[in-house]
């Protein structure tokens, strides 16, 4: 992280950050997700022993396990980044900030305000999901990557809008965790940016799961929610 290089470098370094600390990576992207889809390939592997001599009496997914074993590896990320913080000498500020002047930052924070300047200032302010403009989707409450990841329960139906790999590898765990799933691509194929021969290998990876697979079925997006449909 550039800040704990600067203030091991000799300046004085303050990093602000409204939720997150340590980012999305360890809060609530890459390494949660991979942390959930380890548990998903545990369940399938589990699933599939008897032809190398493994067998078992029967699969049982403890949902609540599987998030309360994310969310301890997130909670031991966010230690690591705070021990981090302390060891560079760099100041944490867990607040709101906006630009009220050029290199002048106003930081809301739950006792007032503070104003920070600095010669250098860096931005580094990550994505959000977006909802698409679909009727009857927001007031369905769609679930983002996010929220995928802190269901404590397997859904009955999981309906992934967008083929890209964060819909497809959610789409993936959750089959394996026990849900039917079907993946909704308005393009002509899954992970559009792909070669066509990659794509069509992974759909039929992915088909042999169980998932179903729509293309060209627009509107379409990189978007996760759950079902009522049987």
């Amino acid at each position: 992280m550039i800040a704990w290089h600067l203030a091991q470098a000799g300046r004085r370094t303050a990093l602000m950050e409204r939720r997150w600390v340590g980012g999305s990576c360890p809060n609530i992207a890459c390494m949660p997700s991979k942390t959930e889809l380890w548990g998903a390939r545990v369940a399938h592997l589990a699933r599939h022993g008897q032809p190398f001599g493994v067998t078992t009496a029967g699969i049982t997914i403890d949902m609540p396990t599987v998030l309360r074993h994310k969310r301890d590896m997130v909670r031991h990320e966010i230690e690591l980044h705070t021990q981090n913080f302390t060891a560079t000498g760099t100041e944490l500020i867990v607040g709101h900030g906006r630009f009220v002047a050029p290199k002048t930052l106003e930081v809301g924070l739950e006792g007032g305000m503070r104003v920070l300047t600095g010669d250098r200032v860096f931005l580094n302010l990550g994505t959000q999901a977006a909802i698409p403009p679909i009727t009857g989707l927001k007031d369905a409450q769609p679930l983002t990557n996010t929220e995928a990841l802190e269901l404590d329960y397997v859904p009955a139906h999981l309906i992934v809008f967008g083929g890209g790999y964060v819909g497809i590898e959610m789409a993936q765990a959750y089959r394996r965790f026990g849900s039917r799933v079907t993946i909704i691509q308005a393009a002509p194929q899954i992970l559009d940016r792909e070669d066509f021969d990659v794509a069509e290998e992974i759909q039929r990876l992915l088909s042999d799961e169980g998932i179903q697979v729509l293309t060209r079925a627009p509107p379409g997006a990189s978007l996760i929610y759950q079902s009522g449909m049987s």
